[in-house]
């Protein structure tokens, strides 16, 4: 399972890091980053998961289709899922293919870490963080939610 990638944060983050089949929690350190920011992803975004719960759209089981309680919800999500899978596909990730990577030029580049336990992998994310790298903190809450979890 992986707590962050380098799509993470709209294709800005600096880790991918994942607990190892090997044994331990898994860091690898981004040698270079894109110069400026990607163009959004309609897709991924919050205001997709608002009109997901909005459409009130639903999964039944017997019948193995997606119900819409209202009629015109259920369009309107229907396009707007036409809409930003289409942005998504063309213009999101054709957007990435034009932005040029540069090198980081911070002390950990291109080095991959191995971590005995999720909270060492947490304690390692912050002291790159404090670096300079750009990690999301939703992985150093996950991997502390690990450790709670123990």
């Amino acid at each position: 399972m992986s707590y962050c990638r380098w799509s993470s944060m709209n294709w800005m983050c600096d880790v991918y890091v994942y607990e190892d089949v090997g044994g331990g929690w898994t860091t690898h350190v981004a040698g270079q980053r894109r110069a400026i920011p990607p163009i959004p992803d309609l897709l991924s975004g919050s205001l997709s998961m608002a009109l997901h719960r909005w459409s009130g759209c639903y999964w039944e089981r017997e019948s193995r289709t997606i119900v819409y309680p209202l009629r015109w919800r259920g369009m309107a999500y229907r396009l707007w899922t036409r809409l930003s899978t289409f942005w998504h596909n063309r213009v999101h990730m054709g957007s990435l293919h034009l932005i040029p990577l540069r090198p980081i030029g911070l002390p950990h580049d291109g080095e991959s870490f191995n971590d005995p336990s999720p909270a060492d992998c947490a304690d390692r994310l912050e002291r790159l963080r404090a670096l300079g790298y750009k990690v999301p903190q939703r992985a150093i809450d996950a991997l502390r939610g690990e450790v709670v979890a123990d």
